[in-house]
């Protein structure tokens, strides 16, 4: 039986490399190679409060068709304020900026491979900022907007750069699918060093069974209710707490908690010779190695954004899971100590 289960374990090792590089190769297959920046340097002389030249143009090139993010930086001499804006061949802004000086990123987009224009405009008055910002989309604006610089000379230097949303969410997706690897690779090795002797050793007994039934019918309905609870906040248009994906594990992690601390409380979670020591110690780990990893994702400033949760908070929510079933399983530890 011994040899039977490394077998086991070594054919669901191979499986689970296998469909880690088969997912890499299609993460990598489908990002678009284009990508880069350019520099737009310029003079302007402010006199009377009219700009002389009034703007600097330049091409930007995307060679393939892709979805892409626009970065827009610059830190000049203060005191001249600009607006920026990139236009596609069709004359459509597709991304503008104004600003002193800043550090903008577009949200990802859809780009056509072609030659976009890239259009620096010196703005010294109300007059010429409502027609840059009509001119990019926007239509209300306030009474008073800018102080504008009326006299005076500037060097301008803006770096325009195209970032591809496939290559930069690359990590983060390769992140994940690390992070399901190493989960299964965890089970995998949970069940090899917590169910020892053979099959016959590794059962539930009759009581353990319907205990089991029990708590997959809490957890069943656990996630069924919270799910309509989603959809009906969905369906009326009120704002969650989080991205939907991370609402969804949400959900399951609530299911989990309920199955699991009604069978451990009940004597239903653990086989007959499973060795409880292991998975108490298996269970603290993976609930501290998703905190670090959550912390890192808080320094990052990456976890919430716009007010809500993002998917990379779903850590902090299987930290929450591992900790919930940790203490469980020692409350229960506990309590049996002392009925013996």
């Amino acid at each position: 039986m011994k040899s039977k289960k490394k077998i086991t374990i070594m054919i669901c090792s191979v499986l689970i490399v296998l469909l880690v590089a088969f997912a890499c190769m299609m993460i990598v297959s489908d990002t678009p190679a284009s990508k880069g920046s350019i520099i737009v340097t310029g003079e302007v002389n402010v006199e009377d409060g009219v700009p002389s030249p009034a703007s600097e143009t330049k091409e930007f090139v995307v060679e393939e068709e892709g979805e892409y993010y626009w970065i827009y930086d610059w830190m000049g001499e203060p005191g001249m304020i600009t607006g920026m804006s990139i236009k596609d061949a069709d004359g459509v802004s597709v991304f503008a900026c104004t600003a002193e000086g800043c550090y903008a990123e577009s949200e990802p987009m859809e780009l056509k491979a072609g030659t976009y224009e890239v259009e620096v405009v010196y703005l010294t008055n109300d007059e010429d900022m409502r027609a840059f910002l009509a001119d990019n989309g926007v239509t209300e604006v306030g009474s008073e907007l800018y102080n504008y610089a009326e006299n005076g000379n500037w060097s301008t230097e803006y770096t325009v750069g195209l970032e591809s949303a496939s290559a930069t969410s690359i990590i983060f997706k390769m992140a994940l699918i690390l992070g399901v690897v190493i989960g299964l690779l965890v089970v995998v090795i949970i069940l090899a060093v917590t169910k020892t002797g053979d099959d016959t050793k590794n059962q539930f007994d009759e009581r353990q069974e319907l205990v089991r039934g029990k708590g997959f019918q809490y957890g069943f309905f656990a996630i069924m209710i919270s799910n309509a609870v989603l959809l009906f906040m969905k369906m009326f248009e009120i704002p969650l707490f989080s991205d939907l994906q991370v609402a969804m594990v949400l959900s399951i992690v609530i299911g989990i908690s309920l199955f699991a601390c009604y069978c451990i409380w009940n004597d239903g979670y653990f086989a007959l010779n499973e060795k409880r020591t292991g998975l108490l110690i298996s269970f603290g780990c993976c609930g501290l190695l998703n905190v670090l990893i959550t912390i890192g994702h808080i320094t990052d400033g990456a976890i919430i954004e716009n007010g809500a949760f993002t998917f990379r908070s779903a850590n902090l929510f299987c930290a929450l899971l591992f900790f919930v079933i940790f203490i469980a399983l020692l409350a229960k530890h506990v309590k049996d100590r002392k009925e013996e």
